[in-house]
């Protein structure tokens, strides 16, 4: 009988941000089932964890209405500019045979805190525009070079090395997203553009985190960026610890204002404090300890290694969906945290 801490889960974001246009909510929730249920598939035939992440955020990458992959809003200069990282935390008594496809490289580190060995892994991309999933280039990264990020034109030709098929930029602008540009672009005033940033952010970052039956654990992160940024910005989706994270502990994906989840590591952070607690209450105490040191907006997903699920967030709205076998595939739309803290 596997352990409890064996129980597969699987937890995933569509981003945190405004509620967005009320037409576009059923096949917002649509989308997010579809990806869980392959990613719920995988896990159910004993599949690692580390592939169910890639495959729900990858084909939330394919969904136009998500600001990843196809459906990535443009910066600046009116181009697409995607970020996306994965992490695998496994444990190192894992038999071969049941292990993803080798790796080019590995932590050296492993976790004894929870009397297992673990060893992680990652893989990350910042400003590629020509790879249609981006998150299957990072875990390319991770599993085919000796680094961890690789950015735009070098991982792009990277990617062409390691199989993945290159794209037009074009090919990769929604005629929605170029909309949302041209609107920018007439607008006059800063605050009015920072306004409509903000509005965007609903069709946010989407990911994912996961724990397998070999007690595999992975996260995976992927965006568009801050519609209008300037170009060659790059945000947390790329960054270990900050967008994504995973240990023995659990695994996180973060959402929302990236510089704020930078400059808290707010997955790293969320993580690590499943040592002593559980997914729901340490999903609120990271947003309210980011909100503290930033007064930004954010939201955060975990799974921790007993199949255990927790989100939380501060903006208006945040769209989830989980999976675990007691439960089986949920869609929610979350509301925000109440932000007053204990005295």
């Amino acid at each position: 009988m596997a352990r409890a801490r064996n129980r597969p889960a699987l937890v995933a974001h569509g981003g945190a941000g405004s509620a967005g246009p009320g037409a576009e909510r059923a096949e917002r929730r649509r989308a997010m089932m579809a990806a869980m249920r392959l990613g719920a598939r995988i896990l159910r035939a004993s599949g690692s964890a580390l592939e169910a992440v890639v495959a729900t955020v990858a084909a939330l990458e394919d969904h136009p209405l998500f600001n990843a992959g196809y459906g990535s809003l443009l910066n600046s200069q009116g181009n697409v500019e995607m970020d996306a990282s994965v992490m695998f935390a496994e444990p190192v008594a894992l038999p071969a045979a049941l292990r993803p496809a080798s790796r080019g490289k590995r932590s050296g580190h492993t976790d004894h805190s929870n009397g297992s060995d673990y060893s992680v892994s990652a893989g990350a991309v910042a400003a590629v525009s020509r790879v249609r999933n981006p998150i299957v280039l990072a875990r390319a990264v991770m599993e085919h070079s000796p680094h961890i990020l690789m950015a735009g034109a070098g991982a792009e030709s990277f990617a062409r090395k390691a199989g993945i098929r290159l794209v037009r930029p074009e090919e990769m602008v929604t005629e929605r997203a170029r909309e949302r540009w041209r609107a920018r672009k007439q607008q006059s005033e800063m605050l009015e553009a920072e306004r409509a940033a903000r509005a965007a952010m609903g069709h946010g970052t989407v990911g994912a985190a996961a724990v397998d039956v070999h007690g595999g654990i992975a996260a995976a992160t992927s965006t568009g960026g801050v519609p209008g940024k300037l170009f060659g910005r790059v945000g947390d989706s790329a960054l270990i610890g900050a967008g994504t994270f995973a240990h023995g502990f659990g695994a996180a994906s973060a959402t929302g204002q990236g510089e704020a989840i930078i400059l808290t590591a707010l997955c790293r952070e969320a993580v690590l404090a499943l040592a002593d607690g559980s997914p729901r209450p340490v999903a609120r105490e990271a947003i309210l300890e980011m909100i503290d040191a930033t007064g930004a907006e954010a939201g955060v997903i975990l799974v921790d290694r007993r199949g255990r699920i927790g989100y939380g967030h501060n903006a208006a709205s945040m769209q989830v969906a989980r999976y675990d076998r007691a439960g089986g595939l949920r869609h929610l739309w979350l509301k925000p945290i109440a932000t007053g803290r204990r005295p």
